[in-house]
């Protein structure tokens, strides 16, 4: 891998991690008082964290 594949790969990376955590610390905050619904926050996380990555595809 040459150096501008690897910036270009660390930098979706980054927009990765940063729409994935966003996506964590708001599920986490819907939850907060309510019972576990694992199914339903896993496709609320998914729904935010493609939210979010579509941004950087447009």
């Amino acid at each position: 891998m040459n150096k501008k594949n690897k910036v270009k790969t660390d930098k979706q990376l980054k927009i990765i991690d940063r729409a994935t955590d966003m996506a964590i610390r708001q599920v986490e905050k819907e939850r907060r008082g309510k019972e576990r619904d694992f199914i339903i926050e896993w496709f609320r996380y998914i729904e935010i964290a493609s939210k979010e990555l579509s941004k950087h595809l447009n």
